[in-house]
């Protein structure tokens, strides 16, 4: 059973996140430090103005202050008396440094307020002076605000990472949409041998292996439709000749059985050998089609009808047939009448059992009988049964499990998708 990770388990997401942060990072650190370059520059500056203004206003006499008025006006200054100061001690931090800078030009006991409200500076030469300066706050530089710069390198961060995540992942997709086409039976399409030079190469390499195998699983089902059509035909002339010799009937039928039963295991070749072969698949009512193959089995099958309609669907109908033959065969050999077979529409598709009442398989075995000439009791053929099935349901990208009923006996359940 797998354990929930907060960690993600895809390839993609694992990269999207360690690049998409490191880039991050880098473009934070590299606004702090813009903003360091950019904010001690600015608060010298104010530091030596306000130094200025502070020099200028301690040498005016009250004359002078007034018939300058007009002129500081024009600035956005005033001298006003203490009294009318408001706010409180700067945070931001170009003032915070043009205040200690100001400390250190020789006024060492000058004061800032801040009023944002009316976003108003006031500054005092010392605690008990009874003038004070207002000044306008100062405007912030002509770049976005800080939250839209935040904003502009998270998603920049991201899009980089995407761009640079899909660039080693898209590769790496396709790849398995090729083994996937591989295992379902489709034939394999080449992949787009283009990009970087070792992803053509992996590409290129791909191309071949998957070359390779459909020329090797071709020839197999050569041989084995070639081996087992050429050994029907003596096969047959054997059970013909059996049936004239002057022997006893005893044991002229046991030389029949035995020829009848190596026909049974050469045909189980030619089955599974030719249920890789492309039979098109054909939109079709699945609930009269499978009443159809019921009526063709013997009384021990029974056919239990869905509550709900079934929808169409494509299947192979021949050899979704040798799928659910294999299967209801299998129920007649290993287990014991009745067998139950019915069907019920799912989310994505329709989901079909067969089930018998004999005594199941062990839960350990229950992978393993699905292997080829894999088996689990007596009752002849060579184990090809279930492989066969397990390759017609590839061809349909549907899935096949086993289970041990609850009231007894072995399930067979098939799924099959409502879109190929």
């Amino acid at each position: 059973m797998n354990k929930s990770r907060p960690w993600p388990d895809s390839l993609f997401t694992r990269m999207f996140l360690i690049i998409a942060g490191l880039l991050l990072l880098s473009q934070l650190a590299v606004y702090w430090f813009f903003n360091i370059y950019q904010a001690n520059p600015q608060a010298e500056r104010l530091a030596q103005n306000w130094a200025q203004i502070l020099t200028l206003s301690e040498t005016l006499t009250p004359a002078q202050r007034q018939e300058t008025e007009s002129v500081l006006l024009h600035q956005g200054l005033r001298i006003v008396p203490a009294g009318a100061v408001r706010g409180h001690n700067p945070h931001l931090p170009v003032l915070a440094n043009a205040l200690q800078l100001l400390h250190h030009m020789g006024w060492p006991q000058a004061q800032l307020r801040v009023d944002g409200q009316r976003r108003m500076l006031w500054l005092q030469t010392r605690p008990d002076a009874t003038l004070a300066l207002a000044m306008p706050m100062p405007h912030p530089p002509g770049l976005p605000l800080p939250w839209f710069k935040l904003a502009a390198i998270l998603l920049l961060s991201w899009l980089g990472a995407y761009l640079a995540v899909r660039q080693v992942t898209r590769p790496l997709t396709r790849l398995m949409q090729g083994v996937a086409r591989l295992r379902g039976g489709d034939t394999p399409a080449d992949l787009p041998e283009a990009g970087p030079a070792d992803l053509r190469r992996l590409a290129e390499r791909f191309n071949q292996t998957l070359r390779d195998l459909h020329r090797l699983w071709k020839e197999r089902e050569m041989v084995l439709v070639g081996v087992s059509h050429d050994l029907r035909t003596p096969l047959t002339r054997m059970r013909l000749s059996a049936e004239f010799l002057p022997a006893e009937e005893e044991a002229r039928s046991e030389i029949i059985a035995n020829i009848q039963e190596m026909d049974k295991v050469i045909h189980q070749f030619l089955d599974y050998a030719r249920s890789g072969e492309q039979e098109p698949l054909v939109a079709t009512d699945l609930g009269l089609w499978l009443k159809a193959f019921i009526l063709r089995q013997p009384a021990g099958v029974v056919w239990h009808p869905p509550a709900v309609a079934l929808p169409k669907i494509p299947i192979q109908e021949v050899g979704l047939a040798r799928a659910l033959q294999n299967l209801v065969d299998n129920a007649q050999s290993h287990g014991s009448a009745p067998i139950d077979v019915s069907a019920e529409p799912t989310a994505d598709g329709v989901l079909i059992r067969v089930r018998d009442h004999g005594p199941g398989i062990a839960e350990a075995e229950l992978e393993a009988v699905r292997a080829p000439f894999a088996q689990a009791g007596k009752g002849g053929g060579v184990g090809l049964g279930l492989a066969i099935v397990e390759r017609i349901l590839a061809y349909h990208h549907g899935r096949f499990v086993l289970v041990n009923a609850p009231g007894g006996g072995l399930e067979a359940r098939i799924v099959l998708p409502s879109a190929p």
